[in-house]
């Protein structure tokens, strides 16, 4: 790759809705080359698909991600468990991991009720694989641009800073839901091809549109393959003393200096972090390590360390 598919890539990252003509216009490329460009990184699979992302506290959800691990030698009970997790709707995010633990998902649900019912559904019917597991409640979430990552740009780089708590609910109907459906999952198509696949006018989605951007769907972003960017995905599971507010700012302000921080997590649960970063390789790995191991000496009870090998599944709707 080149600085041009970068760019685009970063630009894709902050908003694949945007039209081609004007990222191409601040990219001060032609409409042709863009277009050109992000077809090739399509077929080469850097790019995986273009999602949108849910508000879901608006609409009534908890989230909260769960860590298994598991049996791996019962390979056909193993691909039924792939197979649950991938077709529940409350699993809005899967990966298969390596490490610690084989797998996470990210579950949302209206109430505890509901997120009983799902892991007492797991408990019975994975018993002889199932060896352990772990539940974190997300308390914010700071996701980086990529363009820290790849055109190493530190400044303006947070991309969503998103605290949990009470929210004000707000109501959809089916035909937002439509929409939203549809965007999940394929979040660059035109409004004329949104219209068409709901049976609504070219006018009711673009109202519906506006209305749904900014609050209910808060990004349109593509996906991209990270391997295939030159890059592992690692993450740094935290179990942490009793740290002060200034020791969380400390670690905070640490990661969004680290080019490679994509994004970090506060939690209540089993862990009470997750940094999750991008390593070229294993002395990238020892060097990220060490540094922060050095810089927060105090603070760390303990780490699990991941790497997420493959992502199974990405879709915000869980209805």
């Amino acid at each position: 790759m080149d600085l041009i598919d970068k760019k685009i890539i970063c630009a894709l990252d902050e908003n694949c809705r945007k039209p081609i003509s004007q990222l191409a216009h601040e990219l001060r490329i032609s409409r042709s080359i863009a277009s050109y460009r992000i077809k090739n990184l399509e077929e080469k699979g850097i790019i995986s698909k273009y999602i949108c992302s849910i508000s879901l506290g608006l609409l009534g959800y908890k989230t909260y991600k769960i860590y298994f691990k598991v049996q791996t030698s019962a390979e056909n009970q193993e691909r039924e468990f792939i197979n649950f997790l991938v077709n529940n709707n409350h699993v809005i995010h899967c990966l298969k991991t390596e490490g610690s633990f084989d797998y996470s998902a990210v579950v949302a649900v209206k109430n505890v009720l509901e997120l009983d019912n799902f892991i007492s559904e797991i408990k019975t019917r994975f018993t002889n694989i199932l060896k352990d597991y772990a539940i974190t409640i997300v308390v914010y979430t700071k996701i980086y641009k990529l363009n820290k990552l790849l055109l190493k740009h530190k400044e303006r780089s947070l991309k969503i800073d998103k605290y949990s708590g009470e929210e004000n609910y707000q109501d959809i109907d089916e035909k937002d839901k439509k929409i939203i459906h549809i965007l999940s999952q394929k979040s660059n198509i035109s409004i004329l091809e949104i219209a068409e696949k709901t049976n609504l006018s070219i006018d009711v989605v673009k109202y519906r549109l506006k209305k749904l951007t900014g609050t209910i769907i808060n990004s349109f972003r593509a996906i991209f393959n990270l391997n295939k960017l030159g890059y592992y995905h690692y993450v740094l599971l935290l179990k942490m003393r009793q740290a002060t507010k200034k020791d969380e700012e400390n670690l905070l302000a640490w990661c969004a200096s680290k080019e490679n921080v994509l994004y970090s997590t506060k939690r209540i649960g089993y862990f009470d972090f997750e940094i999750n970063a991008a390593i070229t390789d294993i002395n990238d790995l020892n060097d990220f390590l060490s540094e922060f191991k050095k810089k927060f000496p105090n603070i760390i009870d303990s780490y699990e360390l991941i790497i997420n090998s493959q992502l199974l599944k990405l879709n915000y709707v869980p209805f």
